[in-house]
């Protein structure tokens, strides 16, 4: 035998509306943003930042022992040195341009990676430059007659035979296949 349903009571929970929610959601994922952004940077970025400045220093810097060598890339013993007196320096506080010019006045202005346009470096420069410019003007000259010669030829090539040697054959030719 089945008994009959009990019933329960109805207890009505309360309904949020959909403007509601969405405000809601939008209040937690702006303060989930935050909290990332504000954060995250403090606890993680003041390493990588350090990193990052410590590797723009090093590639502006050449290794004073190898031939172009930049310091980044260089394993010898002065520039691991090198490497620990940049991060050194930076946690301490100093400019990578200070860094630059303590490793300028130390080994030289060959330390440094980027050659500035003055003194001897100038004519260098400027034969890089002139020496650019003479390439281009040879080769754009021979291009130019390149480009004649093959209009030249191309009009000769189009331009009707003035021999009468060729039409009296061909008018031959013609008369030899009239015939049965």
């Amino acid at each position: 035998m089945r008994q009959a349903p009990t019933s329960r009571p109805v207890v009505s929970q309360p309904r949020l509306s959909r403007p509601l929610i969405a405000q809601l959601l939008a209040a937690t994922a702006l303060m989930v943003g935050a909290f990332l952004l504000v954060g995250g940077r403090e606890a993680s970025a003041q390493v990588p930042a350090t990193e990052e400045q410590a590797l723009a220093v090093e590639r502006q810097l050449l290794c004073p022992i190898c031939t172009n060598e930049r310091l980044d890339v260089c394993s010898t013993a002065i520039c691991m040195d090198m490497k620990r007196i940049v991060r050194e320096r930076l946690a301490a506080g100093s400019t990578p341009d200070d860094i630059i010019l303590y490793f300028e006045t130390r080994y030289g202005p060959k330390v440094r990676a980027d050659l500035e346009p003055q003194g001897f470096n100038l004519w260098l420069y400027g034969w890089i430059s002139a020496s650019t410019l003479a390439v281009a003007a040879l080769g754009g000259w021979f291009l130019l007659g390149l480009r004649r010669r093959a209009a030249g030829s191309t009009a000769t090539a189009a331009a009707p035979s003035t021999e009468g040697t060729d039409d009296a054959w061909l008018d031959a030719q013609i008369a030899d296949s009239d015939d049965p």
